[in-house]
């Protein structure tokens, strides 16, 4: 692909519009996220029911995936975003109208659809029109539309929860959503022939199982899955978890998690450009690990935050590390298999997660549930330690 010269600065027209349409659609995607899981407790189901509807979410972003990542690096990337904001938005105004569980895991599928696109296509974007010397800033920046969308999400859809009920919510989170449909429009920086991606890509080569995956982020998407396996406790429990623990304005963890992500979003690409992956990507891992301890034990809302905080500084340099390290190592003509790869092992890490998690803690609590994150993370760093020597080291 051929970008216009916007490539040549970091915060060009195109990082900016590409910035907030994932900005919206996650933020509507977290409200959804955590309103659903209340919702379906609320008209009788259990937390083993709320990790069904992540599961959902995420077997159906893993079945499109390698499809939407094929279409990226074949025909455009704006297609897929389009199609992610669109079903983000029916997903949303759906959940509006249905107070029946199995509708509810239906529509499901929708959201799937969105989270596959917007997750795929959104990276590949801003490598796209991004100066390689500043990838690693650039994606970490860029990350804070999740990470800005974790916290406000959850705080948005707690309170509109608590004074106008979930109908309001879900049309909250339609609104936002149809703001993400008006920007991916302006996004045009793709030449209207096909993408011209040079002699290092195959010219004629369909849909088949061989080019779905990037081999180069096969590695990555390990150490990712893990780490996604993981957060689903935190993406989809935590207000649960608090129920459990008797904790008010438990809403407060997510504002101290998402204000963590973004001060070490500010400086992991500096930090990777200047001491490397491994020294920066293994701190964050230990982080986590600390993190789901203090809240496998926590009694109280400061020792809760305390997590939140410490697993918010660790999970964003984890993520951002990752996705710069799949971006450094694939060709450009493979850019949105590779991305389709690494996120297919979040799929699969967030779908199984969710459903072993909340079986878990429906049986053990959240205590035992806690410390089986710390025991997968502390195994992530072993596996990462055993096969890192083959990433990149340093961006130059």
């Amino acid at each position: 692909m051929k970008p216009t010269k916007g490539k040549l600065k970091l915060w060009n027209k195109y990082y900016v519009i590409v910035l907030f349409v994932s900005l919206f659609c996650y933020f509507a995607e977290y409200i959804n996220t955590t309103a659903i899981p209340l919702f379906t407790v609320s008209i009788g189901g259990d937390e083993s029911t709320a990790g069904i509807f992540m599961t959902v979410v995420s077997i159906t972003a893993l079945f499109f995936r390698p499809y939407l990542g094929y279409v990226m690096d074949k025909k455009s990337r704006k297609r897929i975003l389009v199609l992610g904001t669109v079903c983000m938005s029916i997903a949303a105004l759906s959940f509006s109208f249905v107070n029946l569980i199995p509708l509810i895991m239906t529509l499901a599928i929708f959201q799937g659809i969105a989270v596959s696109s917007i997750t795929t296509a959104g990276p590949t974007v801003v490598t796209d029109v991004t100066v390689r010397s500043k990838l690693a800033e650039g994606i970490s920046l860029y990350s804070n539309a999740l990470n800005l969308s974790i916290a406000l999400g959850p705080m948005v859809a707690l309170g509109v929860i608590n004074r106008f009920g979930y109908v309001i919510t879900f049309r909250t989170s339609f609104a936002i959503s149809l703001l993400a449909i008006i920007l991916v429009i302006m996004l045009n920086y793709e030449h209207k022939q096909t993408f011209s991606l040079g002699s290092s890509a195959p010219r004629s080569e369909g849909f088949n199982i061989k080019i779905i995956f990037e081999k180069t982020a096969i590695k990555p998407a390990l150490y990712q899955f893990f780490m996604a396996f993981c957060a689903a406790l935190i993406w989809s429990f935590i207000p649960l978890y608090g129920l459990s623990r008797g904790i008010e304005n438990i809403g407060m963890f997510f504002p101290v998690y998402a204000g963590a992500t973004i001060i070490v979003s500010l400086f992991t690409g500096k930090l990777v450009q200047r001491f490397g992956v491994k020294k920066v990507f293994v701190p964050g891992l230990i982080m986590q690990l600390f993190a789901f301890i203090s809240l496998a034990y926590a009694q109280s809302l400061p020792l809760i935050m305390l997590g939140g905080f410490l697993y918010g500084m660790g999970s964003a340099s984890g993520f951002a590390i990752i996705s710069f390290i799949v971006m450094d190592l694939a060709p450009s003509h493979r850019r949105g298999a590779a991305n389709a790869t690494l996120f297919a092992a979040m799929d699969v890490g967030v779908a199984l997660g969710s459903a072993l998690m909340g079986i878990i803690t429906a049986q053990f609590g959240f205590t035992v549930t806690f410390s089986v994150a710390a025991a997968m993370i502390g195994l992530n760093i072993i596996i990462f330690l055993l096969t890192q020597s083959s990433q990149p080291a340093k961006q130059g």
